[in-house]
């Protein structure tokens, strides 16, 4: 008989979880924005890939693991640049 997980264990699954669920929110963006055709703009959903990065420092944060810090500023960069630099790019590059 298997022991049941603990509910560390559980909280950190669901951290990173979260973690997954905000890079697949910002790679589905860039396939979006890939995708599109001339003179149109597809967007994602911008605030939930942000949300999930913050979830996921929070629940890492409270079940006193690392803090990852360091790794969320780096894709919170990789989120602005989703968000509001590829659009205006592929805009001029499609004007």
């Amino acid at each position: 008989m298997s022991v049941p997980m603990s509910l560390a264990a559980i909280g950190n699954a669901l951290a990173w979880g979260f973690l997954g669920l905000g890079l697949l929110s910002d790679a589905y963006t860039v396939f979006l924005f890939w995708r599109t055709r001339k003179g149109r703009m597809a967007s994602g959903v911008p605030v939930v890939a942000l949300i999930c990065y913050l979830l996921f420092c929070s629940l890492r944060t409270a079940l006193s693991r690392d803090c990852f810090v360091p790794l969320l500023a780096g894709l919170f960069i990789v989120h602005v640049l989703v968000q509001w630099v590829l659009p205006t790019v592929l805009g001029r590059r499609l004007s």
